[in-house]
């Protein structure tokens, strides 16, 4: 992997590119003695991002899977806790009191 500072990159750009382009090895370029970017050749970036891409639908579960899994908590607690009321109707009851129009 080549290293480059910046006064090098600036002064000799278009031998870098060709050198990266050609190897299809990246660049390193250096700051102060440290790494601050590397350049590489575009096949490489797309073939990355296509990868990355690929990986994040491969772990990202899908909307049906997800509403799958609240219903199914949904049922383990209402299993554990016995049939559960609709909560608007005990709020409403809590706010106002029992039979409070009655």
């Amino acid at each position: 992997m080549r290293m480059a500072n910046v006064t090098e990159v600036r002064k000799s750009i278009r031998a870098l590119l060709d050198e990266v382009v050609r190897t299809r090895e990246p660049a390193v370029i250096l700051q102060r003695s440290k790494p601050v970017a590397y350049l590489i050749d575009a096949e490489t970036f797309e073939e990355m991002r296509r990868r990355n891409r690929v990986d994040e639908l491969e772990q990202t579960p899908s909307q049906t899977d997800i509403l799958d899994r609240i219903l199914r908590l949904k049922a383990r607690i209402a299993e554990r806790s016995g049939v559960q009321d609709d909560s608007t109707r005990l709020i409403r009851e809590l706010r106002e009191g029992p039979a409070r129009y009655e």
